[in-house]
């Protein structure tokens, strides 16, 4: 007895050295619980020459996918869990050995390939204990006490979208699935994608193939976290009453595509659907492309018997009574018709009736040029004459010539202002020579805004230069020359001079006797020596 118990206390001495001796290496962080060299056996079998663990005596849901064929695990071929996972080689060592790295892990070889959105999400997003639904693994978890094996796992995961998002519409499209309508790559993607004319009762045609779901879809249910959604199930689409106020109060029954259609409800297919012609007021011209609205606007607008025997009943009287007196019809027929009330009826052959005929430039005017007035329109006029449409750019310079109250017909005609009939002949100054070609703006100047017609000065120096440095003030110059041409023809120098022109001073040219002097910087005419020796040279001949 005494032997045994000294042999046993040498034992507990020489354990720990022992122990390092026949251990590979301190176990991972969570193998640690069974660190110990009588707990070797949980794992190795003892005697035996092959010492890989039995891991899965142990690690159970590892073990029932192996045995049902699911998941990563039960593809493999190798049961060997060492060429994935070591252990023995320190407390901080990962066991699971990643090829080639978790990031780059082919996921779909545990049977769900990830998709859209799931790519590039970070593994524990998903792989996280709140997510975990496999009974198998939530059992295992619960013998577990040394560690939170469900948020180190990777096992134990539903392929249902609603075990980790949330259901939204709150299970009213049970027993569908998530993937019935919607894609992992966006939500948003039923919007487009979903069949609604082969998966409801309600095909989209027309207009409702444009608008938004919320337009149908407005009742809201009960948020759920954060998110808001619509009821889609449930809704009455019978009548289009259902969903679209009856605009009509009940005058046209409730069938409302007996006159609309679904591709719009406004007028361009009110004209093929509802026939206006059959009620008292048949729709001709610009009225049937008129909005319902605009003839029909009080609430009950179609039960109501409209007046419309005369146009004012609906259209405002643009001309203001003008052409409604007591002596004329005052029916609108006689200008507009209900093809437009442009253009007019009213032509020129209706004008030259009036007060007023029609004639030159006056016929290409469109009629606003005459009849609007401070944006009003005007047809009355107490004075025909030209200045109640036209400026007077003369002022007051030819009023004593009015004649009748007519004054610019003795020089203008309607076909142009600038064609004047103006005979110069009647004033103080007929027009001849050059003067007969030269434009009114020649010698009629501005003086300010107005052009001077009356009292212009009639001399010549008033319009042209004195060239001869004032030698002939007291002579005019038309007895030198004449409106024909500057130059002189014919001066009669015997008559008009005291020096006559004869002999050899007959074919003499001005120039010859007449020279630049620069005192007067001019032509010196008068006065000028008429002595033979203030011209002529006679060598040293001496008086």
């Amino acid at each position: 007895m005494r032997s045994f118990a000294f042999r046993f206390i040498w034992a507990l001495i020489l354990m720990p050295s022992l122990f390092a001796q026949l251990s590979p290496g301190p176990l991972a962080e969570s193998h640690a619980h069974l660190s110990g060299f009588t707990k070797c056996l949980t794992c190795h079998t003892w005697g035996s020459q092959d010492l890989s663990p039995n891991c899965l005596n142990c690690h159970a849901p590892i073990r029932h996918r192996i045995e049902t064929k699911r998941g990563f695990h039960g593809q493999l071929e190798d049961e060997n869990c060492l060429v994935c996972h070591r252990d023995h080689l320190d407390r901080d060592f990962e066991m699971i050995h990643w090829e080639p790295s978790q990031k780059e892990f082919d996921h779909s070889l545990t049977g769900y390939r990830l998709e859209g959105k799931h790519i590039g999400l970070d593994c524990r997003q998903c792989h996280k204990a709140d997510f975990v639904r496999d009974k198998v693994v939530l059992e295992y978890a619960q013998d577990q006490n040394s560690h939170d094996a469900l948020n180190s796992t990777f096992l134990g995961l539903s392929q249902t979208c609603a075990e980790c998002h949330v259901d939204v519409h709150v299970g009213e499209f049970s027993p569908q699935v998530c993937e019935d309508c919607h894609t992992t790559n966006s939500w948003q993607d039923a919007r487009e994608t979903y069949k609604h004319d082969q998966r409801t009762d309600f095909p989209l045609k027309g207009a409702h193939k444009k608008i938004s779901c919320e337009k149908c879809h407005k009742e809201q249910l009960d948020p759920v976290e954060t998110f808001q959604a619509q009821r889609f199930t449930g809704l009455k689409f019978e009548l289009c009453t259902d969903c679209h106020a009856d605009e009509h109060k009940g005058s046209f029954g409730n069938n409302c595509l007996k006159c609309h259609t679904v591709r719009t409800f406004k007028i361009e297919d009110m004209t093929s659907a509802f026939n206006h012609n059959k009620t008292r007021f048949p729709l001709i011209g610009k009225h049937v492309s008129v909005d319902c609205n605009t003839c029909h606007t009080s609430e009950d607008r179609f039960k109501e018997i409209a007046s419309y025997d005369a146009c004012s009943d609906c259209h405002e009287d643009y001309h203001k009574t003008t052409f409604r007196p007591s002596e004329r019809n005052s029916s609108c027929d006689g200008c507009h018709n209900v093809r437009g009330f442009f253009p007019s009826l009213f032509g020129v052959i209706e004008h030259n009736k009036t007060r007023f005929p029609l004639d030159g430039a006056h016929l290409a005017q469109p009629c606003i040029f005459c009849h609007l007035e401070a944006g009003e329109p005007i047809y009355q006029w107490q004075s025909r004459e030209c200045a109640v449409c036209h400026d007077n750019a003369h002022g007051g310079q030819f009023s004593r010539y009015q004649t009748n109250g007519k004054w610019c017909e003795n020089c203008h005609k309607t076909t142009e202002w600038a064609d004047l009939i103006f005979d110069h002949s009647t004033t103080f100054f007929p027009l001849t020579g050059k003067h007969s070609a030269l434009s009114c703006g020649a010698c009629h100047k501005a003086q300010g805004k107005m052009i001077v017609y009356e009292n212009t000065n009639l001399n010549c120096a008033d319009c042209h230069l004195e060239v001869h440095s004032k030698q002939f003030a007291d002579k005019a110059c038309e007895d030198c020359h004449g409106t024909a041409t500057w130059s002189i023809a014919n001066f009669q120098h015997g008559s008009l001079t005291e020096f006559p022109l004869d002999g050899q001073h007959e074919n003499l040219s001005c120039g010859q006797c007449h020279k630049f002097e620069a005192a007067i910087d001019n032509i010196r005419f008068r006065p000028i020596p008429h002595t033979c020796q203030d011209c002529h040279s006679f060598g040293d001949f001496k008086q």
